[in-house]
């Protein structure tokens, strides 16, 4: 046997749990799999567990602590507020210090120590996306200084599938007359990657390296359009940056009408709010407010929106672990989406595109 006490954990935190099994239907591994082992009660026991030195770690528990896509559903219905996102995250953290993760985050490290990036890509690759722009000059967008830094992310400058954000979102940008800049090959990943495989300390060298290069550049705001790059930064960097969501900086843009639009879009949308973006960092309403503001465009909502949105499945890096899970959780979503009717939808973030 191989019993570890995880001495990380907060007892007072997981004994709060009164095993109601309120939480079930808000979790999408749980809906899929429909084992215990996989729902927040199941993993609060394993947690419950661990802190009272009576686990036997193994393949299936290191599995269900690690199936957890980090959505943060549970914690919003929780009658009891039990922190059990936190709760799992610092699990993982204890089953990686004990030896008992999934193997896939070892060359997830290794990749992001020798690559920066976690697709393992040549860093000058990052700026790719701007060929998706006609009649763009060299290093258009790279300034030595700049007010604002658009921080682009691994996904969005690596997976051709959603290139276009990056893309467009400058076009936006370079539209209101704004002075930002990219960092290029310069930027590196945020780390998030690494706080979902149970080694938040190992971002410190990615933090330290991205908080020089906006402060050479000179900037105040840092811009994204990944919501796991902004929740990263705003948990974990210590910045007096000003740190803003690409749909929030569009929202103002609108207001401050630097920007108009113009093209009449006949159709039915629906928004799909991503979890690092609503629920982890409380942006809700500005990417309605765009929505809303394009013409011709009809909005309605999903059932379950805003903090009791349903994870896509894309999260936790549950996709690197068990990607028939993630792609189970992701045709869920999808068939919540085609319940109301909706032509188009559309999200605010890039690995929710994915």
């Amino acid at each position: 046997m191989n019993i570890v006490q995880f001495k990380k954990l907060s007892y007072d935190e997981v004994a709060k749990c009164n095993k109601c099994g309120f939480c079930l239907p808000s979790c999408p591994t749980y809906m899929v799999m429909k084992k215990e082992a996989y729902s927040p009660r199941g993993r609060n026991a394993i947690t419950r567990f661990a802190i009272e030195n009576k686990l036997e770690l193994s393949e299936d528990t290191e599995k269900a602590i690690f199936t957890c896509l980090g959505c943060g559903a549970c914690n919003e219905v929780c009658l009891s507020g039990v922190g059990t996102k936190d709760l799992i995250f610092q699990d993982r953290e204890c089953q990686v210090d004990a030896g008992f993760y999934p193997k896939v985050a070892k060359r997830l490290v290794k990749t992001l120590e020798e690559s920066h990036n976690i697709s393992d890509d040549d860093q000058e690759d990052r700026t790719e996306w701007q060929e998706l722009i006609k009649e763009l000059p060299e290093d258009a967008f790279e300034k030595e200084k700049a007010e604002i830094v658009f921080f682009v992310g691994c996904v969005a400058s690596f997976f051709p599938m959603v290139q276009k954000i990056p893309a467009n979102m400058a076009k936006i940008m370079q539209k209101a007359g704004l002075d930002f800049t990219i960092l290029g090959g310069e930027e590196w990943c945020c780390g998030f990657p690494l706080i979902g495989a149970g080694m938040p300390e190992k971002l410190e060298k990615m933090k330290e390296h991205n908080l020089k290069k906006v402060a050479d550049v000179g900037a105040k705001t840092v811009v994204f359009t990944c919501p796991s790059c902004l929740h990263t930064w705003k948990h974990f960097y210590k910045t007096d940056v000003k740190l803003v969501h690409a749909s929030q900086l569009i929202a103002q843009l609108i207001k401050d009408k630097k920007i108009t639009l113009k093209k009449d879009i006949n159709v039915v949308a629906t928004y799909h709010d991503p979890c690092d973006l609503g629920r982890n960092t409380g942006i809700f309403e500005e990417p309605r407010e765009v929505i809303r503001a394009i013409p011709g465009l009809k909005f309605v909502e999903l059932p379950m929106n805003r903090k009791f949105s349903v994870c896509c499945g894309g999260g936790g890096n549950v996709e690197m672990t068990d990607p028939d899970l993630s792609a189970a959780v992701a045709q869920m979503k999808l068939d919540s989406i085609k319940g109301v009717g909706a032509e188009m939808v559309v999200t605010a973030c890039q690995q929710c595109v994915r």
